[in-house]
């Protein structure tokens, strides 16, 4: 396992300092969508046995230790100030463990479809928290591309779009998710913060990770839910890449893209990872594609377009 992390670790090295170019840029923010959209197929492959709130904190509680056994072993874990310290507690609470909590209990209510149409509005609410919290200027393109990119999504899911009610308990979930929504933008921003003052990311996001997943048990906990993992090769092999590619690198890539390109524009990966998860239901799940869902693709990836052009 430690041979295992400290590998892992410098692959991932490696892959930021060629971050630092413009093409690299691109390049990481496509592997984070492809991570990012893969990682629905593996959640899927952990419903059963192991309460969901669980599988989050083991999910993140592995992440966070892999993460630094391998910094502690490599000699880069740095002592981080009280202050700043707060902050990454505020950013694990917010980012792996409150906008999960609200979005998984939303998604046992809303078809997939509409959860993705409220947690793509992430693009906007990214925009308004960073013009709040950090003064960031407000960028008409990104609000055009988000909204482009958000009418796509819809025509992607236009049969769960055209189903929804106001009859039944579908608004309160969707409220939930849009709730789950704007605490990952507040993440977001408190990531943005914590790559302005140049902490490592790495590290930020190992004890955001640590923080969440101990908030997540402590919940457990108190829900009186059993903390039990289960011993199938299914749900370890989803746990492990979860934790080390959906967890260790996505997030690292996604927070290190925060502080590059923004937090409005790094928000845009909620509206392009449903397609990837969509490709990957085509392979593995017999999802026919429509002349809806092709309409969409072109609009979602012409938004992107649009959010991304002055890069």
């Amino acid at each position: 396992m430690l041979i295992h992390a400290c590998i892992i670790l410098r692959a991932l090295r490696l892959c930021a300092i060629t971050f630092m170019t413009a093409t690299g840029k691109w390049f990481i923010y496509v592997v984070t969508v492809l991570i990012w959209g893969s990682t629905w197929y593996a959640i899927e492959l952990q419903l059963g046995v192991v309460h969901p709130v669980v599988s989050i904190a083991h999910r993140f509680a592995v992440a966070g230790v892999v993460v630094l056994v391998g910094l502690s072993i490599s000699g880069r874990l740095v002592r981080i100030r009280w202050r700043d310290q707060r902050f990454l507690m505020l950013q694990g609470l917010l980012l792996f463990s409150g906008n999960y909590i609200f979005i998984y209990t939303g998604t046992q209510t809303l078809p997939s479809g509409l959860v993705s149409l409220v947690f793509s509005m992430m693009v906007i609410t990214n925009m308004v928290a960073g013009r709040i919290f950090m003064n960031l200027p407000l960028s008409w393109y990104v609000g055009v591309s988000g909204l482009v990119g958000m009418a796509g999504i819809a025509l992607i899911f236009t049969p769960e779009v055209a189903s929804f009610s106001l009859a039944d308990e579908s608004l309160n979930a969707m409220f939930l998710c849009f709730i789950g929504t704007c605490l990952a933008s507040l993440g977001n921003i408190v990531a943005a913060r914590n790559m302005r003052e140049r902490l490592p990311p790495l590290q930020c996001n190992m004890m955001g990770m640590l923080y969440g997943s101990g908030s997540l048990y402590l919940l457990s906990l108190v829900m009186g839910l059993p903390i039990t993992i289960e011993w199938s090769s299914q749900y370890l092999g989803s746990l492990f890449y979860l934790s080390l590619i959906g967890s260790v690198a996505a997030f690292w890539f996604y927070v290190t893209l925060i502080g590059e390109v923004g937090p409005s524009r790094a928000g845009y990966i909620a509206l392009l990872t449903p397609l990837v998860a969509l490709v990957i239901s085509a392979v593995f799940e017999d999802y026919q594609w429509t002349w809806y869902a092709t309409a969409g693709l072109v609009l979602v990836l012409g938004g992107n377009f649009i959010a991304m052009r002055r890069d």
